[in-house]
């Protein structure tokens, strides 16, 4: 598999049903071709994800499942454990965001998409683990 930067073009349909073709840089793996802007946003999500992950389990760790904002994966963290749910989760979501990635060059609506999800995790899950753990941590004698 082959992996090189190459010359693109992305399509745009304005609003009003216009054609515009637009220069861009595209990372090729083998036969797929993703847009820098797109890979650049998918690896940031992708890093969050493993981010929220550690986190997470930090946070489980510290004061227990019950302390899990998500119900799923408190659900099945109560059932098979923090780790193997984290995992499993975890690697769901990122393959999401690789699919979303690849997605995201031939339509150009999913990288707001995708920059909304960025926003939502730093907001909804990485604060606020980081304000719990490091409260804890700031606690400690």
């Amino acid at each position: 598999m082959t992996c090189k930067v190459v010359k693109g073009e992305t399509e745009h349909i304005s609003l009003r049903g216009a054609r515009r073709r637009n220069p861009t840089v595209l990372i090729q793996v083998g036969a797929v071709s993703v847009s820098r802007k797109a890979l650049v946003l998918g690896a940031l999500l992708a890093a969050l994800q493993v981010l929220d992950g550690a986190l997470t389990f930090a946070g489980v760790s510290l004061y227990g499942v019950g302390m899990e904002g998500n119900s799923l994966i408190r659900e099945l963290a109560a059932a098979y454990g923090a780790a193997p749910a984290l995992f499993f989760v975890k690697v769901a979501a990122i393959l999401f965001v690789v699919f979303l990635t690849v997605r995201a060059h031939r339509r150009r609506w999913i990288r707001p998409i995708i920059a909304g999800l960025i926003v939502t995790y730093v907001l909804l899950a990485i604060l606020p683990w980081a304000v719990v753990i490091s409260g804890h941590l700031l606690a400690a004698p």
